[in-house]
């Protein structure tokens, strides 16, 4: 496929990681609180899958952070290395909290740029000339400020990932409403038990693979080591031959 020159642009608190509330602000500011957030695994299997299967999309990640904040960007990156290393560094933006995200978009942003947020304030923002798309995650959309694409949690990553790219490519609207709360949690142990089971297959295969290595190198130095004993069999057979000789 040629490329497209289409961009997706991913939120990361309350879309690809679950919102948290705090009590107070100074929460915000503790060492782990971002680093500790649970994934939304729908969300983050979606993108994934976007990455794996939709390589015509430039896929980043925009998410805003405290820059007062001594653990914020470090934690946000380490998040990411772990439930999205297919995002590299370079497609990591993070703006400073309040600041509109399109202002930081290298270039500026159009008609190919999707911002995929559960925050209808950054969408509002980002459009026109771009798109976004609300994700609805059980806790928002009640002020009706969004008007255009919502997709729900309630999706499969599969689903989700499939009706981001048709509203991409193919210009389709989407109207879901958010999941009820017994829902999306069903949902998301369901996606996290999928997720779970893909790492232990992918754990058992890795253990597989060492072991087979293993038994090659247990062969091999078998193999090295009766080579050596063959060896030194045919210079003692060859010493006694020699001595023969000489005694006759």
């Amino acid at each position: 496929m040629a490329e497209s020159n289409l961009r997706l642009f991913v939120d990361m608190d309350g879309t690809l990681a679950e919102f948290q509330t705090v009590d107070t602000l100074e929460t915000l500011y503790e060492e782990g609180y971002f680093l500790n957030l649970k994934p939304q695994p729908t969300v983050v299997n979606a993108v994934r899958q976007i990455i794996r299967k939709n390589p015509e999309v430039e896929v980043n990640i925009l998410s805003a952070v405290l820059t007062d904040s001594k653990y914020a960007l470090a934690e946000k990156n380490r998040w990411i290395d772990k439930y999205l290393p297919e995002i590299d560094a370079q497609h990591r933006i993070f703006p400073p909290c309040g600041a509109d995200k399109k202002e930081f978009i290298e270039g500026g942003v159009g008609p190919k740029d999707f911002l995929l947020d559960d925050y209808s304030v950054n969408l509002n923002s980002w459009e026109p000339p771009a798109r976004g798309i609300k994700i609805m995650n059980g806790i928002n959309g009640t002020k009706g400020t969004w008007t255009s694409d919502r997709l729900s949690m309630e999706r499969s990553g599969e689903d989700l990932a499939d009706k981001v790219i048709d509203i991409m490519e193919n210009d389709a609207k989407y109207r879901d409403v958010g999941p009820a709360k017994e829902v999306l949690l069903q949902m998301q142990q369901a996606d996290l038990q999928e997720t779970m089971m893909r790492e232990q297959i992918r754990k058992e295969e890795l253990r597989n693979q060492n072991a087979v290595n293993q038994e090659i190198a247990v062969n091999q130095e078998h193999a090295n080591e009766e080579a050596v004993q063959h060896q030194e069999q045919q210079i003692r057979e060859t010493q006694q031959q020699s001595h023969r000789r000489r005694g006759r």
